[in-house]
């Protein structure tokens, strides 16, 4: 299967085959050579309970509804933007707590890792994670530091509008957490509302726009990690950030 083409986004439209439950749906957002991206969406009273077991790492992250999480060794709960990593190859347990779960699953694609990593069943927010200046100014928490995968939350300021730019190796796929926003690109305009998402890929131009009177929070997954990996498009000259 190729690389879903931004052309269809929003790309939460695109449904697969393998109901959850009566009104429950689980959804192939993102599909490309590096990653996978679902999103989940079911009511406790039909699915009192859900098992993962993934060959690769997975990121799990919360968009509505709250859940208890367990494994052989560890528990944890989650909430709203709060995400969690599941180890390769590990059995978990997930408990709907609220009456309506609404999830994502970044599952990582290629060879397992071959370097410690201690993020395992550890919950990551805001809250949590460091909190830092990008470029443009705006503020941001990066997640997780997992060696394949950068994923992040970013706060737009309002009536934002970031320079147009491309990532020169990582695909981008953007979540609009909290306020509709918009993906500008050359060729066309997407507007994303809330808990919807947009595969951007790599040397693709793009810019992100909240016209907003208010700031708005996404989520950004980007894969594979590159350092330098951002170029400016200023007229004709691309300078890397």
């Amino acid at each position: 299967m190729p690389p879903i083409d931004p052309k269809n986004a929003p790309a939460h439209k695109t449904t697969i085959m393998n109901p959850i439950g009566q009104s429950g749906t689980k959804n192939l957002l993102c599909h490309c050579e590096s990653m996978n991206i679902y999103q989940e969406h079911f009511f406790q009273n039909e699915v009192q309970q859900r098992f993962y077991r993934f060959t690769t790492d997975c990121y799990l992250f919360v968009l509505d509804g709250q859940a208890f999480l367990q494994n052989q060794n560890q528990e944890c709960t989650i909430k709203p933007n709060q995400g969690v990593w599941l180890e390769a190859e590990s059995n978990n347990k997930l408990v709907p707590l609220s009456n309506q779960l609404n999830c994502l699953l970044v599952k990582v694609r290629g060879a397992p890792l071959d370097t410690p990593f201690n993020e395992y069943m550890r919950v990551q927010s805001t809250g949590t994670a460091n909190k830092s200046l990008t470029a443009s100014n705006n503020n941001q928490w990066v997640l997780s530091e997992h060696p394949n995968v950068k994923i992040e939350v970013e706060l737009l300021p309002e009536q934002h509008n970031e320079p147009l730019h491309y990532h020169r190796f990582a695909q981008q796929f953007i979540v609009s957490l909290t306020d509709t926003i918009t993906i500008t690109q050359p060729e066309r305009e997407t507007t994303l509302s809330p808990k919807e998402g947009l595969l951007i890929l790599a040397k693709s131009k793009h810019k992100i726009v909240n016209n907003n009177a208010h700031s708005a929070q996404i989520l950004n997954v980007y894969s594979p990690r590159a350092k330098h990996d951002k170029v400016l498009v200023l007229g004709k000259k691309h300078t890397p950030t």
